[in-house]
């Protein structure tokens, strides 16, 4: 009996070393949730600030935000009136920065003034409330069309400066201006 257990623990043993198989375990780094059909409001104290429209939004494990199929933002005045909007093929929104990022045909319009913006690349600081590039930028307004490399803009798009200008520009006297 004592030399069948030596045996049994003999095989015992030599069964449990047999190799064990390695299990190679993927790292997920998509999208940890995914929306379709996104229509969001952002307020402030019961104010509109900004509509955001988009096909599909795509959450991050960092909580950053991608929009591969396009965004659509109305910008609102405090008083509720819409004064700009912007839209592209594809949008990003990087969490710890707290900015947006849209890329492709770029367009941007103000209801105001009737200006608009096309670019390859524009980004938005929601709290400093500015628009920004680097990139070749097209304004059109009712009387020309300027161009030139790198903007900043109030995101209402009232106020805009080129910051390499380029080609031919008109520049108007304001009506307060005293003419010599």
């Amino acid at each position: 009996m004592k030399n069948v257990m030596i045996v049994v623990c003999i095989i015992s043993f030599f069964a449990s070393c047999k190799e064990q198989k390695k299990i190679d375990h993927e790292i997920y780094d998509g999208p940890e949730v995914a929306m379709r059909n996104i229509d969001m409001l952002v307020s402030d104290s019961a104010i509109i600030k900004l509509r955001l429209v988009a096909r599909t939004q795509l959450v991050l494990s960092n909580e950053d935000r991608d929009f591969p199929d396009g965004i659509y933002l109305r910008f609102y005045s405090p008083i509720g009136l819409v004064t700009s909007t912007l839209v592209a093929d594809k949008g990003y929104y990087f969490s710890k920065e707290d900015y947006y990022k849209a890329e492709g045909n770029v367009i941007m319009r103000s209801l105001f003034s009737g200006d608009e913006l096309s670019t390859e690349l524009l980004n938005w600081d929601p709290e400093k409330e500015q628009i920004y590039t680097d990139n070749f930028v097209t304004i059109k307004t009712q009387d020309e069309v300027m161009t030139g490399e790198g903007l900043e803009a109030s995101q209402d798009f009232a106020e805009y400066t080129i910051l390499k200008p380029s080609g031919v520009m008109s520049i108007m006297p304001t009506p307060n201006t005293p003419v010599e």
